[in-house]
């Protein structure tokens, strides 16, 4: 193993320079402290468990959606201007109002989960009729960050944030558009590695792009495995995602902090940080222009700053005792100045705010709000480096089938709960025993690095938006396999029932397995049966079948028909008409 292996990596470069932030990484001893900063913050912090599980995670009808907005006219100003994606989320689901929430622009962890209960869980409405899917408006002065991540523990939250009106009314047309369009390729992957020298992009490919790459193959998803391995450049990116295609990009990559000099103005670090680094070379939101960048995509972001600079980063304690034990085998003052000084006001970064108001842009971006360290796909806490990826083999999964994006996003995020739940633990054992073992302190540092890197990532556009692909099926060969195991179940039981059949008297109907053809349903091939029975059970529950339809983005008269001909053969199975 090499020595870059056993070090914890940060994937951040100066704005004005090619090499990594601490580019020899910390030592692995380096997080023993990490635990025992916030012991009391992770009483109480568990998964919330609000909604119920087993319905249709993108039935909105049945989750619901809604939105979260700052108080005062700057919040009217914000939703007048989405109000056309408010009417069509009220008709997607079912007609049901959408519940508006307004927030103060300030709010601790301990504030945002005193709001919900006095504000949006008080007891007044079942569970159902609360939106699951949140879509929180304005920047992070204006809705807190405290609130996004709190709300996010069980529910389905995202992030609309741009500087002018123009860019939200050009997402809401953008998002309307594609969900107006008839989805006829299927989705694919696309992984990108900025292969710059650096230990931590290194790691990168090697613990996270290629496994995941392997990962998705065995659900029949070819990921192309994309970067130049000698020349990283931004064009190279740019031409790739030029392709008018549904495609969920997963970039690894720098993302740019601080100059050596410092950043000239607040409005220079709003600019540019966060930007996708590429050695010397960058890319910002202001060298996009309206070029199509994965037109209808969505984009995961890994790298430092990608989703914005956060009012107080969640690393700046451990940082500065580090620095103050001399434990930092680099600049620390590097890392540490491109941390949000006291009172400045936080910030969504420039560059996904451009691709998501660029009307030739994505749909929806995953990124990091704080410090991206490897520790999110490379785990210690076992006393080795371990590579997991199958938090995010999940979520890429999820959102090229396509599911919705919060429901995609949600995947990742459960590995953040079981890591909390994981801490707790192990501090009930270190109080009932009245000081933790040598061993747990070291596993309690990992651990909390990993939970604080994996709430880093937040969602960025309506989380109810999915890829705008064909339903994902599974090839005709593994089809035709399960339809010969039913036929071949089938007629083992027709055998064994003869002798039972001929000694009755009366006649019963037969329950013994057939196989369902995919043929005889006579779809059309972008039509998924999966799918399509989904969409006629909500009809026989008595939804309705425009809000049923535009749900499932089916003809209405094509439904109807498909509904008469299940419900006949339904009943003609049971022996009734």
């Amino acid at each position: 193993m090499t020595q870059a292996a056993n070090e914890i990596q940060l994937l951040l470069t100066p704005y004005d320079d090619a090499e990594q932030v601490l580019k020899d990484g910390l030592p692995t001893n380096a997080v023993g402290a990490a635990a025992q900063l916030d012991e009391r913050r992770n009483k109480g912090n568990q998964a919330l468990e609000f909604w119920q599980e087993t319905v249709d995670p993108d039935d909105l009808e049945e989750q619901r959606w809604g939105v979260i907005a700052p108080e005062g006219p700057r919040g009217d100003r914000l939703i007048a201007l989405i109000q056309p994606l408010i009417d069509a989320r009220r008709e997607a689901q079912g007609g049901h109002p959408v519940m508006i929430f307004r927030v103060p622009s300030q709010m601790s962890p301990e504030q945002a989960a005193r709001w919900r209960k006095q504000h949006f869980d008080v007891n007044a409405e079942l569970a159902r009729d609360l939106p699951r899917y949140q879509l929180i408006l304005g920047d992070l002065h204006e809705v807190p960050l405290a609130l996004q991540q709190y709300q996010s523990t069980d529910g389905f939250v995202g992030r609309l944030c741009f500087r002018e009106d123009r860019e939200y009314e050009a997402y809401v047309d953008k998002v309307l558009r594609w969900e107006k369009a008839r989805a006829e390729a299927a989705g694919n992957v696309k992984f990108f590695t900025v292969h710059d020298g650096t230990a931590a992009t290194t790691m990168g490919y090697r613990s996270l792009t290629q496994p995941a790459i392997a990962r998705l193959a065995k659900y029949e998803i070819a990921a192309e495995d994309l970067g130049d391995q000698s020349a990283p450049s931004a064009s190279e990116l740019l031409e790739v995602v030029k392709r008018p295609e549904p495609t969920v990009l997963f970039t690894i990559s720098h993302g740019a902090g601080a100059p050596r000099g410092g950043w000239k103005s607040e409005g220079d670090q709003r600019d540019r940080q966060g930007a996708l680094s590429f050695g010397f070379d960058k890319l910002s939101g202001g060298d996009l222009g309206d070029h199509p960048f994965l037109p209808g995509g969505i984009w995961f972001m890994l790298a430092c700053y990608g989703a914005g600079t956060p009012d107080v980063s969640a690393y700046r304690h451990w940082l500065e005792r580090l620095k103050q034990s001399g434990q930092f085998s680099g600049p620390a003052h590097t890392v540490l100045a491109g941390l949000p000084p006291s009172g400045q006001r936080p910030f969504i970064a420039r560059l996904p705010q451009a691709v998501l108001a660029n009307p030739n842009g994505p749909l929806a971006v995953m990124a990091h709000i704080d410090l991206a360290w490897t520790y999110s796909f490379e785990e210690r806490d076992t006393g080795k480096a371990v590579a997991r990826t199958s938090k995010f083999v999940d979520c890429v999964r999820a959102t090229v089938e396509p599911h919705r994006i919060g429901s995609s996003f949600r995947e990742l995020l459960k590995a953040a709960l079981l890591t909390n739940a994981e801490i707790g633990t192990l501090y009930d054992k270190a109080e009932s025993e009245g000081a933790a073992h040598a061993q747990d302190a070291a596993r309690l540092g990992h651990l909390w690095m990993l939970r604080q890197d994996l709430t880093g990532y937040i969602l960025l556009g309506d989380p109810a938006v999915r890829l705008p692909a064909a339903r994902r099926r599974l090839q005709r060969a593994a089809v035709s396999k399960a339809e010969a195991r039913a036929h071949e179940v089938g007629s083992q039981e027709s055998q064994g029932s003869k002798e039972s059949q001929a000694q009755s008297k009366t006649a019963a109907p037969s329950f013994a397995a057939q196989p369902r053809s995919v043929d005889a349903l006579k779809l059309p091939p972008d039509m998924d049966v999966d799918d399509v029975e989904r969409a006629i059970g909500k009809l026989l529950s008595g939804s309705s079948l425009k809000a049923v339809a535009t749900e499932h983005d089916i003809e209405p008269k094509k439904l109807s028909e498909l509904k008469e001909i299940y419900r006949a053969a339904g009943r003609a199975a049971l022996g009734t008409k």
